[in-house]
């Protein structure tokens, strides 16, 4: 797998045939649909829990917004509910947007075994009841730009020297004028310290799911042609650069820093990632991923006892970036 993409998942959506779609559903008809669902879930093997977002906190819907495939956007739809499958690796969404919309990790990036596991899952549910489909257009979808194999692959990708050179707003721009893909900040708002993006499909209608995937994922080998080369050019052939020295300061920065706020870590963790890929730092690139769940605001509240306040999150980032990059 490239060291541009740090994961993928695939979506899967769908909707059953004897109901209406989501925007003119009647609100007592929407528990058959979880209930359609749990039904399917509760003999299998494998654990699934089911989380309705009506009755969670806050406090309790920020532990799931850590994960990485989670939708942040379901905290804002009272009627909707995720299950979650015990390895995480798998989600199905109810009721945000379409019926059903099915994530699966690609482990290893293997999109067509995600795929697979996607199209594996929406047959067992589909014992409840049939799909919508068209004969001439595919599977039915409430926005028209994902009828046809109801499929969507996301990449996320780490993208500094692409972001830092601003070439990713005139890519971003061409993209999304040809309304065949997209690529956006995976943080909401204007900035995105860890220069972390997410490429996706934005319409379903290939000719197969084969098709599908190969085209996204030629768009995420160009993207990852284009980061390389820049980063060769930039840091391989000079040591005399300031984009090196940014490398290097922020290596020396968590290495020793007694206090982190989020967006300086991602900002310094977006540099010290480039530099190991690079091979300009001796950090190794799986410590250096596993510092961004290890560092989330909802893992380190974990370890703040009730007499400390929420500013004390700033000094235990620290702690664990420290201990994470001098051996303990």
């Amino acid at each position: 797998m490239p060291d541009t993409i740090l994961g993928s998942w695939v979506d899967l959506r769908r909707n059953w045939a004897d109901f209406p779609f989501e925007s003119t559903m009647l609100d007592a008809d929407k528990p058959q649909l979880i209930s359609r669902v749990t039904q399917v879930l509760e003999p299998r093997e494998e654990t699934w829990t089911l989380y309705l977002m009506r009755d969670m906190t806050r406090e309790q819907f920020g532990a799931l917004a850590d994960m990485t495939m989670m939708d942040r956007s379901l905290r804002d739809n009272q009627d909707a509910a995720v299950f979650i499958r015990s390895d995480g690796d798998a989600m199905i969404y109810v009721h945000q947007e379409d019926h059903l919309l099915i994530r699966v990790k690609a482990i290893d990036a293997d999109v067509t075994r995600a795929v697979q596991e996607a199209k594996g899952i929406a047959r067992l549910i589909a014992q409840t009841g049939a799909y919508a489909k068209d004969e001439r257009i595919g599977w039915l979808t409430a926005r028209p730009q994902y009828a046809g194999t109801g499929l969507q692959v996301t990449y996320l990708m780490h993208l500094p020297m692409l972001s830092m050179m601003q070439q990713l707003k005139g890519i971003a721009a061409k993209m999304s004028g040809e309304h065949r893909f997209s690529l956006s900040a995976q943080t909401q708002g204007d900035k995105n310290p860890a220069n972390l993006y997410l490429l996706k499909n934005l319409f379903t209608a290939y000719g197969g799911t084969d098709e599908l995937t190969a085209a996204v994922g030629a768009v995420a080998d160009e993207l990852t042609a284009k980061e390389d080369n820049l980063r060769r050019k930039v840091l391989n052939n000079t040591s005399r650069s300031t984009y090196v020295d940014q490398v290097f300061r922020a290596y020396g920065i968590l290495r020793y820093a007694r206090r982190l706020t989020e967006a300086e870590f991602m900002a310094y963790w977006s540099k010290l990632r480039l530099g190991a890929m690079a091979g300009l730092l001796p950090a190794d690139k799986a410590a250096i991923d596993s510092l961004l769940a290890q560092t989330s605001k909802n893992q380190l509240m974990q370890q703040i006892d009730s007499s400390m306040d929420e500013h004390t999150i700033h000094f235990i980032r620290a702690d664990v970036v420290r201990a994470a990059l001098n051996g303990g």
